[in-house]
């Protein structure tokens, strides 16, 4: 009887190692998902790309003020 007693705490703590890995393995998925390295890289990316974007727009701006002005005081 006493050997049958120590085969069901076994196995009940053999059931409750395998649900709390499957838990981490759900949980670890999860993060994953959340955690996606390419994902981010691309945001960071576009990020940058528009923030150039802006700052070369702003050159040309002032890149088109100065030959406006060249222009004017060679026509002077």
């Amino acid at each position: 009887m006493n050997e049958q007693r120590q085969f069901d705490a076994i196995d009940i703590i053999s059931v409750l190692s395998f649900m709390l890995g499957y838990q981490n393995l759900q949980e670890n998925r999860q993060q994953s998902a959340h955690n996606d390295v390419s994902a981010a890289n691309d945001k960071q990316a576009r990020l940058l790309l528009d923030e150039l974007g802006q700052k070369f727009e702003e050159q040309n701006a002032m890149l088109r003020e100065i030959l406006e002005v060249l222009k004017r005081e060679k026509s002077d």
